[in-house]
């Protein structure tokens, strides 16, 4: 595999994030782009469109003609527009940052789920904290040749103790039995147990589907299930539904930052890959505001000695992982956006605290930005849905990954500074019974969940109640395996969720319960 050629953005696009105190907050915000300031911007409260010009929307004809045909120029140069077309002015902001968090989405109803008081943002604060690491449990029998994968030991990130003092009287730590304290969720920004800041977010068609259809309510999807013997599926999205994964990194806003990057792309195994692995991610860039020289700089991260994690109930010591040759990187070779501290939620706040402090060893400051390092594209263009992840690189021009790249005169910022992966449902070979191997070096290989992966494979897995080891282990498919999810019997007295695992992840019961949900 081939390493990426350098390509230097010149454009300059910083947006400000200002998080309000309600789960529906509108926000207003400074943003810069190519020097000129200006304007306010809204979260949610109004969602902007795809943008004409990025090829958006095809029609599922045409995305069938392609799966057909095996055009998989015709969708990689599509999930490229998609890319940029979301990267796109959108009053003051980015399209993308207009829409609606899976935090909204997921309020209880019963109360305005924009009343920051009301049950809507207690059940969250209660019963949400980071995704369930999605292991994929498989054993020999279900990969033939390959080695088992099996994360039950992938370490969980320690919330650091300055962090937990900061926040040891707010709503924002959460304890669960014979668990580490961990974080809730805030209205913007999701827990993602590591480093990385996480976001979901859907497009309005896919938030008010979720809030019409009330799917957001584990009690309503209880109702659902089928009998013990048979599959069944919500009804489907909307076509104009689109979900993604934003993924984003603190940066300091003065000195360098510590950014790995991932040059491994040889596939060859499917092992548990965190950050804090320096031998996995050996190279990192430092990221900065102010280039001031040409040299390498030395940059750490998992510097604090109060930054750990536990594997097997033993709490160990993170890093500290120094990089003697990093690259300077200007911030601007990435989206990136300044969060305003005095208007953002506490939780949202106790997020960039704790990733801060692993990134460089102290809470996020007035000043520091974020970064966009990977973002997960789903469009319901097709009833399967479309599946592209983007991620930064800073070599990235060259390999597979860099393939098919259109000429986009619309578009505007850094979005060629990034790296796709892209599966619309064609198996590796033509008639085969795998899929090709498709994954985000940022998402998946930090998040306990094999290279030997494919998005197609594992959404499709998406049922309620959240994977229960009779269909993630002895039994399922294998990690690449083509399946059909009706008639499955791994999936039997299941409801599948469309191949949204933020359905069955985030339904919570009406009590502010995890399911099952009591009954009368």
């Amino acid at each position: 595999m081939k390493l990426f050629a350098q390509y230097s953005s010149k454009s300059k696009l910083i947006v400000a994030l200002l998080g309000g105190a309600s789960l529906l907050a509108s926000c207003s915000a400074e943003t810069e782009v190519d020097g000129e300031a200006s304007g306010d911007v809204s979260f949610c409260t109004s969602p902007a469109p795809m943008p004409a010009g990025y090829g958006y929307p095809v029609s599922e004809t045409e995305v069938a003609e392609w799966v057909a045909n095996r055009d998989e120029q015709a969708a990689r140069e599509h999930g490229w527009k998609l890319f940029a077309g979301l990267q796109s002015e959108a009053g003051d902001g980015w399209v993308w940052r207009s829409w609606c968090t899976e935090t909204q989405a997921f309020a209880m109803t019963g109360d305005d789920p924009s009343d920051s008081n009301g049950t809507g943002k207690q059940a969250m604060l209660a019963a949400q904290s980071e995704a369930p690491m999605r292991a994929f449990k498989l054993d020999n029998g279900l990969t033939s040749g390959e080695e088992p994968i099996n994360f039950e030991d992938a370490p969980k990130y320690a919330v650091p103790q300055p962090v937990l003092d900061k926040y040891s009287n707010s709503e924002c730590l959460v304890n669960k039995p014979n668990q580490p304290v961990s974080l809730a969720n805030g209205p913007t920004f999701q827990n993602n147990g590591d480093i990385l800041i996480a976001g979901v977010i859907y497009n309005a068609s896919a938030f008010g589907w979720i809030r019409d259809t009330k799917i957001y309510d584990a009690s309503v999807l209880q109702g659902m299930r089928p009998a013990s013997d048979m599959t069944k599926q919500i009804d489907p999205f909307p076509s104009e539904a689109i979900a993604l994964k934003p993924m984003l990194w603190p940066i300091k806003g003065a000195g360098y930052t510590a950014v790995p990057v991932w040059d491994d792309l040889s596939e060859d195994y499917g092992r548990y890959s965190g950050f804090e692995i320096q031998s996995q991610w050996p190279r990192a860039v430092a990221v900065t505001t102010s280039i001031n020289s040409d040299g390498p700089v030395t940059v750490t991260m998992l510097e604090q000695e109060g930054v750990t994690q536990t594997v097997g109930g033993v709490a160990k010591r993170l890093g500290p992982n120094v990089y003697d040759d990093a690259q300077q990187v200007s911030v601007d070779d990435f989206y990136s956006f300044t969060p305003d501290l005095g208007t953002i939620d506490q939780c949202d706040n106790a997020l960039l605290d704790r990733s801060a402090y692993y990134a460089f060893g102290r809470m996020f400051e007035q000043g520091d930005m974020l970064a966009l390092v990977a973002m997960h594209i789903q469009t319901k263009e097709q009833p399967d849905w479309t599946f592209q992840s983007i991620w930064w690189s800073d070599q990235p021009n060259d390999g597979p990954y860099a393939a098919d790249r259109p000429n986009i005169p619309e578009a505007s910022g850094p979005w060629q500074n990034y790296l796709m992966a892209s599966t619309y449902g064609w198996p590796e070979v033509e008639g085969g019974s795998t899929w090709p191997i498709a994954y985000n070096p940022y998402i998946e290989l930090a998040a306990a969940h094999p290279i030997k992966t494919n998005c197609l494979n594992c959404h499709q897995r998406a049922s309620f109640p959240g994977q229960p080891d009779s269909y993630l282990q002895t039994g399922g498919p294998g990690a690449l395996d083509v399946f059909t999810y009706e008639g499955n019997e791994i999936f039997a007295g299941l409801i599948g969720t469309d191949s949204l695992w933020s359905i069955s992840d985030r339904a919570i019961c009406p009590d502010g319960t995890k399911p099952p949900c009591k009954t009368e």
